[in-house]
């Protein structure tokens, strides 16, 4: 045990014994002296001594008026009777009379040691005690919120054990508002700060009525607090009661740690043994403020069941959703989900579990379509683990509508993304194969077959594309063939038509002044300056 003694002192004989003595019998002190005229009372404050003399043949005497929760001996030349009255009454442990001998240095040392750790073992013990009836409290509460105890003789035997005056009888579950938001890409230790001051608020909280609260950490964002409600000579006022209780808990916590929390409260009963019963119920009130907000007090005989079995949307609601993430209509994607937004979120009634599992479902079919859509299946995966990740930690409405519109517009950037990557990759070599074989009557069904895409699909994805269909691409590609052929004066009209693919002439001169404006003739004849 290495402990600091602190000398304050000029005297360089006293100094060297003391010095002397300390090395001599190994008390291991570690041994500093001050100047009478430095600013020892700063150097004392920050070294946190053991022990500490003073020699008072330099010092004014005012300075022993100050209390020190450290053991302290004055030094002195010569003592009056009053002196030492005084000295021993404003609580000094000795007073040593210059010049001191190395054997009264010995034995007080050793007395001052011995003193030392009889403190420290004393604190020991009773942080011991203290931490030993902390674990029975907290080993008590977990077995009845769990019913693990089947004795009524059990539960009061512990009880006294654990030091409480009463059994509790009424659970309420403290949810932590906005946990995930606050602890998001922080460490565990910050988790366990903020869970603690809240648990210590808790436990300082007093109230003349309540008796013992039994604070315990059941989820990383949940406290379960187990209290006892004096007797009461109906149900509605144990209810009212408890109610009353929340609502200063929870005003107490802000207070003292700045956070919010969402109360929720179980029955009374008069059997302990009932608890978890107690304790399921208050679980189940706090779920409640998924819809109705948190910073706020619910009670379970306030609250009606929640409807476990409504469906979001209709199975063809969503597969028409489906398809037209698949076939890449964004703009009717877009207003679909403007109307699952306004089915989702009319719920009032429903077990936030079930939303989110229906919620989730939705997701993966989405995700499902994308993939069908072209994207890629990695980065969809990816995306889909995230948010089904993210879900379990949404707590209220308005954090759900928030990760459902980021869901979406993830979904809808990948596919656009890729979309427009593997179009232009089918539309260029769909563009490559019709220059190619433009001459011969090549169908849309044909083109479609060689960049394997349906031919519907096919169809739309070519025109949002080029800006044309592949009937209006066909005809300006062979007229801007035909064009150029024009100016070749050994080519007749009727060859040239039949060199881009039309072997009817009259046909060919329609579309081509359908498109040009003039029939091929007059066209060649602009070419070369003729007037008709």
């Amino acid at each position: 045990m290495n402990q600091t003694l602190v000398m304050i002192s000029n005297d360089e004989t006293a100094i060297q014994l003391i010095e002397s003595v300390n090395t001599k019998y190994h008390f291991h002190f570690t041994f500093k002296v001050y100047d009478v005229r430095s600013d020892w009372e700063n150097r004392i404050k920050q070294n946190q001594p053991q022990l500490l003399f003073l020699d008072m043949d330099e010092m004014d005497r005012k300075i022993i008026d100050e209390r020190r929760p450290i053991p302290w001996i004055i030094l002195k030349s010569n003592f009056s009777k009053e002196e030492l009255r005084q000295f021993f009454k404003k609580g000094a442990f000795d007073c040593l009379q210059k010049p001191i001998s190395d054997t009264s240095l010995y034995y007080l040392l050793h007395e001052c040691r011995a003193d030392m750790e009889k403190k420290a073992s004393t604190f020991h013990n009773e942080s011991k005690s203290k931490v030993s009836n902390t674990s029975l409290k907290s080993n008590l509460a977990y077995d009845l919120i769990f019913g693990n105890v089947k004795n009524s003789k059990e539960i009061w035997d512990r009880s006294k054990w654990a030091g409480l005056s009463v059994v509790p009888n009424t659970a309420m579950v403290i949810h932590i508002d906005e946990f995930h938001r606050l602890t998001k890409n922080k460490s565990k230790l910050w988790e366990h700060t903020i869970r603690n001051e809240i648990i210590t608020a808790i436990q300082q909280f007093q109230d003349q009525d309540c008796g013992e609260i039994l604070p315990i950490v059941t989820a990383p964002d949940k406290i379960a607090v187990l209290l006892s409600i004096p007797l009461r000579s109906s149900t509605d006022e144990y209810k009212q009661l408890a109610t009353a209780y929340g609502g200063k808990i929870k005003d107490y916590i802000h207070e003292k740690t700045g956070n919010t929390v969402t109360i929720g409260t179980g029955h009374y009963y008069e059997d302990a043994r009932n608890l978890h019963v107690s304790y399921q119920e208050a679980l189940q009130a706090q779920t409640y403020k998924f819809f109705a907000g948190t910073d706020t007090i619910f009670h379970i005989a306030d609250l009606k069941p929640f409807e476990s079995e409504t469906a979001l949307l209709p199975n063809n609601e969503i597969e028409t959703l489906a398809n037209k993430l698949t076939v890449g209509d964004f703009v009717g994607m877009g207003e679909k989900l403007e109307k699952v937004f306004d089915n989702v979120f009319a719920q009032q009634n429903v077990d936030p579990e079930v939303l989110k599992l229906q919620i989730l479902d939705l997701l993966t079919t989405l995700a499902r379509s994308a993939i069908n859509g072209g994207a890629k299946p990695k980065d969809i995966i990816s995306i889909h683990l995230q948010y089904a990740r993210d879900l379990l930690m949404v707590e209220n409405t308005i954090q759900m509508k928030q990760w459902f519109s980021e869901a979406m517009k993830q979904l809808l950037d990948r596919v656009l993304d890729d979309y427009n990557e593997a179009a232009l990759k089918s539309i260029q070599r769909a563009i490559t194969f019709i220059d190619q074989r433009y001459v011969e009557n090549i169908s849309l069904e044909q083109v479609a077959s060689h960049v394997q895409l349906s031919p519907n699909y096919f169809s739309n994805l070519f025109k949002k594309t080029t800006g044309t269909s592949f009937i209006e691409y066909m005809t300006h590609l062979r007229i801007e063939k035909a064009k150029e052929m024009l100016t070749n004066l050994n080519q007749t009209v009727y060859q040239v038509a039949n060199a881009v693919g039309y072997h009817d002439a009259r046909y060919f001169s329609r579309v081509f002044k359908s498109v040009c404006g003039k029939t091929p003739s007059k066209y060649r004849n602009s070419l070369l300056g003729t007037q008709e």
